[in-house]
């Protein structure tokens, strides 16, 4: 498993998914980190979010917008955002209040931003360039 760095005061629950037996490169690997910061949960994703990934993504976010008033998911690490991604993104804006501004994502990736504004998704998010903006209220 990669190590993440975490800030002082934080709590780092990591949610790693490992492709075992696959063969393709480790990059594939989904790496999801969870911390508490200024009050708020951010999710940090790292690799890529597609059809075998995306259930690690979903179990992660749905249970942190149950918990928290703001979600930040970060996903300026994530390579690839496929189709099943981008449905766990639809299906955690909705939940569990629809339309709230409660889950808010950071990326600059251009392979991210792309795959949201290609499906018109990005402007349903509230996207940051980086955490401290995100993080915002």
């Amino acid at each position: 498993m990669p190590s993440e760095y975490v800030e002082p005061n934080d709590r780092a629950v990591d949610h790693g998914l490992d492709h075992a037996g696959d063969t393709e490169p480790a990059s594939e690997t989904l790496t999801l980190t969870t911390t508490e910061r200024d009050g708020a949960r951010v999710l940090r994703a790292s690799g890529e979010i597609d059809t075998t990934s995306a259930p690690a993504l979903r179990g992660a976010l749905l249970p942190a917008l149950a918990q928290a008033e703001l979600v930040v998911l970060d996903l300026t690490e994530v390579s690839f955002l496929g189709s099943s991604g981008l449905a766990v993104l639809v299906e955690a804006r909705e939940h569990p209040e629809p339309g709230t501004d409660r889950l808010r994502l950071v990326c600059t990736n251009r392979i991210v931003l792309r795959a949201l504004e290609a499906t018109g998704l990005r402007e349903l998010f509230h996207v940051s360039p980086d955490l401290s903006t995100a993080l915002r209220r």
